[in-house]
């Protein structure tokens, strides 16, 4: 709570829309996921701690708008969005064609999957990212983007090999929110009401998304 009450701040939330895509920075997110994916902390409670904030700074919409907070509540619904994922679709997430059932041979390479998983890729981005998570159990949402989609779409590798790693060192792994977001950003997963890939959340790469 004291994290969440610390957030709840103009300097937090209230600039969310701005910072939400560092790689850095204690105010550049909420980091509550260690929280919410613990089971310590309710997204109700987070969704109305943020109308509250709503309610108590209206004066600044006249300024900025509710960019900030229309942003925040819009990500805080994947994670139940990626519980009716894993809900609909069972075991298939875990599937390498995922319950898109996509064909792909996805390779597998020891030496380069250990390269990615210690931070040895030679690209500096990548290897700082991946050492950040070896180092903290932690990386910020856009971090995990970028290693992600280097290792399903530059070494081409099987995307579970990411899923897996993830699981093992993030303080805040939540298996739905984790596996759907790999399955997305392979192009694997799909959306339960089309039954079409879901590229990752609407911002993945070309390449990864369906038609």
């Amino acid at each position: 709570m004291a994290r969440l009450d610390e957030y709840m701040m103009p300097g937090g939330l209230g600039t969310y829309h701005r910072t939400r895509n560092q790689l850095s920075g204690d105010s550049s997110s909420s980091r509550l996921s260690p929280w919410l994916a613990n089971g310590c902390l309710s997204p109700r409670t987070v969704y109305w701690r943020v109308k509250r904030f709503e309610r108590e700074h209206a004066h600044d919409a006249r300024r900025d708008g509710f960019d900030h907070i229309y942003k925040f509540v819009f990500e805080l619904t994947w994670r139940d969005y990626f519980r009716m994922y894993c809900a609909h679709f069972g075991a298939r997430v875990f599937f390498a064609g995922g319950p898109a059932k996509r064909r792909r041979l996805w390779r597998r390479d020891s030496d380069a999957e250990d390269r990615w998983k210690s931070g040895r890729t030679g690209v500096p981005l990548v290897d700082a990212l991946m050492r950040e998570l070896a180092a903290t159990g932690y990386i910020a949402n856009r971090g995990r983007y970028i290693v992600a989609s280097y290792l399903v779409h530059y070494l081409g590798l099987d995307w579970r090999v990411g899923a897996d790693w993830f699981e093992r060192l993030l303080v805040d792994h939540d298996v739905c929110s984790n596996y759907g977001e790999w399955a997305s950003m392979a192009g694997v997963a799909a959306a339960p009401s089309r039954g079409q890939p879901l590229g990752l959340k609407g911002r993945g790469p070309a390449a990864g998304r369906g038609a």
